[in-house]
């Protein structure tokens, strides 16, 4: 702060000289500044201003206005009413876009008709701008909610035509010796439905990711139980190809914050991957070491490699290795960026090494540890109670997944019963008391959303154990049906040892 007075700065030598008299703040603005502050902003009262000089004054003061506004200098200029006429009011005015006047200790806003106007037409383009917005938001969020649905038809029509083709070729590899040619058919077509599986779920998955609408499910979780349920999904291919396949496991009582569905889909990736990019009879591994808090799981394989240009960028969306025209390999470019997303998301990490072209690849997830894994609950059934025979209701209206299913749960030693639509499902539910329901969602008429509803609010169905089977499985359609009331959620098209575990794990007590 600095005290300059009146005599020695805008009546020096007994001369008012506006020119300078600005000159002189523009160069305190300056010098304000390289002292580091922002600007210069001053302060003063027009008392010392004779009638004679008042023109001069006013001259001045537009100067001001014009000179000001280059600078980073804000001035605050009192008038005393006393000593002002009715017309020095209205020059001030003209000369300033606001003033504030006090009267009788009452203070009133004063401002310029250009100042008006500049409001009023500033006000009028808010209106508009937010008008404008308002519309867009609507418009996009209304394409948002058509993304959605259209992602969920997606997913639904494309997996439902899976279910039956996978349940068939179980059907006549069940039904085959394993010498016969069909046996082999049969093996051909439960690997290119799993092939199909895996691209329709990557491209709704990575859809969700990109949108930041996946979700996991955390828990304390076993870390060899989800490695080994990766292991359990790319097997087939890694024994297809001829690998040799070498595997650490670290202590059941290594524990991670998981969602070990999610979990053992990165694992799952990472061995899709070399088994897919090794040349056959190659050699993958997948090993855990814990160290200080963490734990490390590499895949390794001695196949394709990574070009050294190409590691930066391996795990961006739809990036592939070079390959011919063919396409032998298949994929994609999705599986690690969905790898190091949801790896991420349990707050890990995933890098990748290479010697370079054909000298095989590493990746490793580096994953924080958790408390103990959750040991098995109480109430969990006995060793023998996988085998024991459950009363099964199956209600989807795609007829040829229906009957394909139900056929194999009766060979696998379970009495089953079927329902084409909603109302016949909660028909049979009440005619056959089930111990286990497999419902489709996407059903017509009353969807199973509102079957679910209507079985819970009838205390007769309170204990049956009701499992979404379907196609739809982005985070709004689980979150519906968990409020619905279903137990559990499966994606179609099911593995048969899926179903099988989950029925397995029907408590006893509600055995009939």
């Amino acid at each position: 702060m600095q005290i300059v007075s009146i005599k020695d700065w805008y009546t020096a030598g007994d001369v008012f000289n506006a020119d300078a008299v600005l000159q002189g703040w523009v160069g305190r603005e300056a010098e304000s500044k390289r002292k580091g502050f922002f600007g210069l902003r001053l302060t003063g009262d027009t008392f010392w201003v004779d009638r004679s000089g008042w023109d001069d004054f006013m001259a001045y003061e537009e100067k001001v206005n014009s000179t000001f506004r280059r600078y980073n200098l804000v001035a605050l200029c009192t008038y005393c009413m006393e000593k002002c006429t009715a017309d020095d009011v209205l020059d001030v005015c003209c000369h300033h876009q606001f003033a504030l006047a006090r009267r009788q200790g009452d203070w009133e806003l004063l401002e310029s008709a250009s100042l008006k106007i500049a409001k009023e037409q500033l006000q009028r383009q808010n209106t508009d701008l937010e008008s404008r917005v308002d519309a867009r938001t609507h418009e996009l969020n209304q394409a948002l909610k058509a993304r959605d649905e259209f992602l969920a038809m997606l997913g639904h029509e494309l997996r439902n035509p899976l279910a039956p083709i996978l349940n068939a070729a179980e059907l006549i590899r069940s039904r085959t010796p394993s010498d016969s040619p069909l046996a082999g058919s049969a093996a051909v077509l439960g690997r290119q439905v799993r092939h199909m599986t895996r691209l329709v779920n990557d491209l709704l998955d990575v859809g969700c990711v990109t949108q930041g609408q996946l979700r996991l499910e955390l828990k304390a979780a076993s870390l060899a139980d989800v490695m080994e349920q990766a292991l359990e999904i790319s097997r087939p291919l890694i024994d297809q190809r001829g690998h040799s396949l070498s595997v650490t496991l670290p202590g059941r009582h290594v524990a991670v914050d998981a969602d070990p569905v999610r979990l053992a889909q990165v694992f799952d990736n990472l061995l899709h991957n070399a088994a897919k990019y090794t040349p056959d009879g190659g050699a993958v591994s997948m090993a855990a070491v814990v160290s200080q808090g963490t734990v490390e799981v590499t895949v390794s394989d001695n196949g394709a490699g990574i070009p050294e240009a190409m590691l930066a960028s391996i795990f961006e969306l739809f990036t592939q290795l070079p390959r011919s025209l063919d396409r032998s390999d298949g994929g994609l470019g999705i599986g690690l960026t969905l790898a190091k997303h949801i790896t991420e998301m349990h707050n890990g990490k995933v890098q990748a090494w290479s010697d370079g072209p054909g000298k095989g690849s590493r990746f490793k997830v580096v994953l924080p540890l958790a408390g103990p894994a959750r040991g098995p609950d109480t109430d969990a059934p006995a060793a023998g109670a996988a085998a024991a025979c459950r009363r099964i209701l199956i209600v989807d209206d795609n007829e040829d997944a229906n009957r394909s299913l139900a056929e194999l749960l009766q060979m696998a030693g379970h009495e089953v019963a079927m329902a084409f639509d909603g109302m016949q499902g909660l028909e049979a539910a009440r005619a056959f008391m089930p111990d286990v329901i497999l419902l489709d969602i996407g059903l017509p008429g009353m969807d199973g959303y509102e079957v679910a509803r209507q079985l819970r609010a009838d205390p007769r169905g309170a204990s049956t154990r009701v499992v979404a089977l379907t196609g739809y499985d982005q985070g709004s359609d689980l979150k519906q049906a968990k409020e619905a009331g279903f137990d559990a959620h499966l994606l179609k098209p099911a593995r048969l040892d899926e179903i099988l575990r989950l029925l397995a794990d029907v408590p006893v007590r509600s055995l009939h």
